[in-house]
């Protein structure tokens, strides 16, 4: 018994060595493969998040609320900024996503690794302190041009102001109202083209239902600025929008005081009888039909209401002291409205 179990005993040992020697074989190979695999990706991940060696002058990259995360990503890549877009969209991704990315205009001064890029685009670290400008609805170009010049006042002494406050102007209703943020340098024909642009954007999703109204896009943005000065509400603007329609198409004169308030600055309450006279286009009273053109630059409520109107039979409208707009189908209820609701 005692030799069979010295037997046993010594032929143990000799069975599991080659299992050893096998395991260890598989470990060196497996070493051998994958410490360079991840070599070669840790210096390819090194090589396409590094910078470019230097820039010539400061790169300006603008981006908008509308752009997608591709198409910034290739912008950069193709601005000599990163080697990667690929590698921007993942690291973009790890810092929130593409929600997070802020709009407005970065300045790369520096040669900058796709991490930071990443890192920037997600936090709004434009590389300045920007400059913030806020555009109300309806707001008109010449008040445009007084928000600009009061964040800043440099601008009135380019030789080139002139011209671009012309722009402005002839630009009026498709200028979209917003807050924007622009670098310190920026001068007037950077902010409005800004502002131009995004009109653009916005106003694309409504071409096929303009199309379908049977109105010009200039004879909807013409109104939905009216609407934008006349009426506060979304739901009103839609009432308002038919009626003005309706007495475009009747030859009837819109007479709304807004489009006076345009040539002369005045509120309703501050116009008179000779306001009322005053030979001008843009004078409701005194000439049917929309006027040249829009009034102020409209947001997408008015848009909107003027594409699609409500349908109703009113005929006269007002907006009384209360903010509250009140419908009437008689003359004599228009009147009685106007000694309840405008002092």
């Amino acid at each position: 018994m005692q030799e069979n179990n010295s037997e046993t005993n010594t032929q143990a040992p000799a069975s599991s060595a080659p299992a050893v020697s096998h395991k260890f074989f598989i470990s060196r190979i497996l070493k051998i493969i994958f410490i360079p695999i991840i070599l070669i990706i840790l210096v390819t991940a090194y090589f396409l998040g590094a910078p470019f060696g230097s820039f010539s002058k400061p790169k300006m990259i603008e981006i908008t609320s509308g752009d997608s995360l591709n198409a910034i990503a290739v912008e950069i890549r193709n601005a000599g900024i990163i080697r990667s877009a690929d590698l921007l969209k993942l690291m973009v991704t790890i810092n929130g996503g593409q929600n997070h990315i802020k709009a407005g205009v970065y300045e790369f001064d520096r040669p900058a690794n796709v991490w930071s890029v990443a890192y920037r685009l997600s936090h709004q670290d434009y590389g300045y302190v920007p400059v913030k400008l806020t555009f109300p609805e309806g707001i008109n170009s010449r008040d445009i041009l007084k928000i600009i010049d009061s964040k800043l006042p440099d601008l009135k002494n380019s030789p080139t102001y002139a011209t671009e406050t012309n722009f402005v102007v002839s630009k009026e209703g498709y200028l979209f109202p917003d807050t924007y943020f622009f670098p310190p340098n920026a001068d007037v024909k950077t902010i409005t083209d800004r502002m131009s642009a995004e009109y653009k954007r916005k106003i694309q999703k409504y071409e096929s239902v303009i199309l379908a109204s049977g109105h010009t896009e200039a004879e909807i943005i013409t109104m939905a600025s009216i609407l934008e000065e006349e009426v506060q509400t979304a739901s009103d603007k839609k009432m308002v929008a038919d009626l003005l329609w309706r007495r475009i198409k009747n030859g009837m004169m819109l007479q709304v005081d807004s489009t006076l308030g345009y040539v002369n600055g005045k509120k309703s309450a501050d116009l008179t009888m000779d306001d009322l006279a005053t030979d001008s286009l843009y004078n409701t009273y005194k000439n049917k039909g929309l006027p040249p053109g829009p009034i102020s630059n409209p947001g997408l409520s008015s848009i909107e209401a003027a594409i699609s109107p409500t349908p109703n039979d009113y005929i006269f409208f007002l907006t009384g002291d209360d903010g509250k707009t009140y419908f009437s189908k008689t003359y004599a209820e228009h009147l009685k409205f106007k000694k309840l609701y405008i002092r």
